[in-house]
């Protein structure tokens, strides 16, 4: 009797799947699927077009859409396979509950952490981020994990589980600028006066310059020289590296023009992969 009754509840959890219900099922994939891939398509090539901070925004449409149209292709799809009643729709999210948690236990904490992403916005598409060792602009965000493009033109595919152990910097934060330091170490034996005067000029002639955001001079004595930072924005955050070159290789002749000593010590010339190298 027992089994019978669990038989006849487990036949009314399901609806009859006809030849138009797996019809039905198949548009609603494609067209989903399809739509999420013209957006993906599309909007990048949009927004190349547009100004930064118009740029973000688009951007960030990408897996707003896609998390929408998955949202909605499961809202479809669902009363179509299974007969939608308040026991039925216990005993699924019961199952799928126990299923889930054994069988991709890595990959829906990676999920769970992206669409917290989506929402509390650690990075966003466009964003230039660092996470561990890995710096590089945000071009894509899925499900499971965020990709980034470094300044080697590498892509670096990184868990969203990431965000819960590690601490995400963001240079940007959907600025579209971000602070760029050019460091140069001097000798500590020698005056130190006229450096920010020197060094101001050559961010302000820069071409790359963000001239609605200060340049700074921060210098600060070390045990073997005078470290000074430069510190300064570029208009566009894709200028950052070769604005960073361009302070360095002038600044340094306007120094060495000035008489100002440039050495190196044990601690100085570490490789930095982000935009305050």
């Amino acid at each position: 009797m027992d089994s019978n009754t669990n038989m006849q509840d487990l036949t009314r959890l399901f609806n009859d799947l006809t030849g138009w219900t797996v019809v039905q099922i198949a548009l609603v994939v494609v067209l989903s699927f399809g739509l999420y891939q013209g957006l993906r398509l599309t909007l990048p090539r949009v927004a190349e077009h547009l100004p930064a901070r118009f740029r973000l925004l688009v951007l960030n449409l990408i897996p707003l859409a896609r998390l929408t149209l998955f949202a909605v292709a499961v809202f479809l799809i669902i009363p179509l396979v299974f007969n939608v009643t308040l026991k039925n729709f216990v005993l699924v999210l019961g199952g799928l509950g126990v299923a889930l948690g054994f069988a991709v236990k890595d990959w829906a904490t990676s999920a769970v952490a992206g669409v917290v992403a989506i929402f509390e916005r650690p990075y966003r598409s466009g964003d230039w981020i660092r996470i561990g060792e890995d710096y590089g602009e945000v071009i894509d965000i899925h499900t499971r994990s965020v990709k980034l493009r470094t300044a080697d033109d590498d892509v670096v595919t990184i868990p969203h589980a990431r965000i819960w152990t590690e601490n995400i910097v963001n240079s940007n934060d959907g600025e579209k600028t971000l602070m760029c330091v050019a460091e140069f170490m001097v000798a500590p034996d020698k005056p130190t006066g006229g450096i920010r005067d020197i060094l101001t000029d050559v961010a302000c002639t820069s071409p790359y310059l963000d001239w609605s955001r200060p340049v700074v001079v921060v210098m600060r004595n070390e045990v073997y020289a005078t470290r000074v930072r430069l510190k300064a924005y570029p208009f566009e955050l894709r200028d950052q590296f070769v604005f960073i070159t361009d302070l360095t290789d002038r600044g340094r002749d306007a120094l060495l023009g000035a008489g100002i000593s440039i050495i190196s010590t044990p601690e100085f010339g570490m490789e930095n992969n982000g935009p305050n190298a």
